[in-house]
């Protein structure tokens, strides 16, 4: 399996489960708090704004069953 730990985008898990708090912030808190916190927690600022401003390319679940 070469190159499957860079296939996979949320390779990251500390960063993936901030971006779901994050998502979680939204919906509660707004887009400025949620931005904030993705910024402080190092998820880049072209990710945090795609993830935040297009809700169709969220994902629904994480595609891995059981976390690493």
């Amino acid at each position: 399996m070469s190159g499957s730990a860079t296939a996979d985008p949320r390779a990251n898990t500390y960063l993936a489960a901030r971006v779901d708090d994050a998502l979680k912030m939204l919906s509660t808190d707004g887009m400025s708090p949620a931005l904030e916190f993705m910024q402080l927690v190092g998820v880049p600022r072209k990710v945090a704004l795609r993830v935040l401003c297009s809700p169709a390319q969220q994902r629904s679940r994480d595609r891995r069953r059981t976390p690493r």
